[in-house]
């Protein structure tokens, strides 16, 4: 199987032809946001985009039927508006932005679409959406960031204690450094934990207790979270090849998975 996985490079007689054989579908989302002095505002929506193609053409190698969306390159990103450059959708916008899309693909057939987040506030709202796209619209579609499923390989891969993977962090840096390194300015990285209450959010792998709203001004002055000195290259290409193998595996596992009697019924 060699099919091009990037949906935007097909026609619609060979999109025609793929939906006869039940193909998965992913959204990449991502965001368009200030990631400190030495990342560009690019980050999320570069990541995204990069671990859904990688992994799905993985996945197609092993036998899944697949195709990837172009990146929703810009997110729900309030939070970062205290810095120039960053652009956000409000939370309605952002859901009926990415809901059209999805709506869009059920409408021609695609029965299971994957949307893959790679910021971290648009979460909360993409979850929310799954619940809608299903019980008023009868669509199968399941939502996660990219990372969520190698944490346990992460929390492995990891050089800095607690606080160091966060934005624009030790994770982050170093997959920069991997696929686009002559965006990244390490000569301009330094290092910023969050000094707040332990029942706030601190590390992408050490969630807080209790949600709370703040923006990046009011906790970072340079915008960082984390540490994105102990970031190399190497590293990145490491973890970079564990998260798309990772994604790969739910990519074939979700194209397996059943369809209730709605779904079956929809046209």
């Amino acid at each position: 199987m060699s099919e091009n996985v990037k949906l935007a490079e097909h026609t619609w007689p060979e999109v025609e032809a793929l939906l006869k054989r039940d193909p998965v579908a992913v959204i990449p989302v991502g965001a368009f946001e200030q990631h400190g002095h030495h990342l560009p505002l690019m980050v999320d929506a570069h990541m995204a985009g990069t671990v859904c193609e990688a992994a799905a053409r993985k996945a197609q190698g092993d036998g899944t039927d697949i195709v990837v969306t172009p990146t929703v390159w810009t997110g729900y990103s309030p939070h970062h508006m205290g810095f120039p450059g960053s652009v956000t959708l409000d939370d309605d916008t952002f859901s009926a932005v990415v809901g059209h899309v999805a709506r869009s693909l059920a409408r021609h057939g695609f029965r299971r679409i994957a949307i893959i987040n790679g910021h971290g506030g648009n979460m909360n709202l993409i979850k929310n959406l799954t619940q809608t796209l299903f019980y008023e619209h009868g669509i199968r579609a399941a939502a996660a960031s990219y990372w969520d499923f190698a944490l346990a390989d992460l929390a492995a891969w990891r050089q800095s204690e607690t606080g160091g993977i966060m934005h624009a962090c030790e994770m982050e840096t170093a997959l920069m450094l991997a696929t686009r390194p002559d965006l990244v300015r390490m000569d301009e990285a330094a290092d910023q934990l969050l000094d707040r209450s332990t029942y706030f959010g601190a590390d992408l792998l050490a969630g807080g207790s209790v949600a709370s709203a703040a923006t990046f001004r009011e906790l970072s002055p340079s915008g960082v979270i984390g540490a994105p000195t102990l970031a190399t290259g190497e590293r990145g290409e490491a973890l970079l090849e564990t998260m798309v193998a990772r994604l790969a595996t739910f990519f074939a596992d979700f194209a397996t998975w059943p369809l209730g009697e709605k779904e079956e019924t929809r046209t």
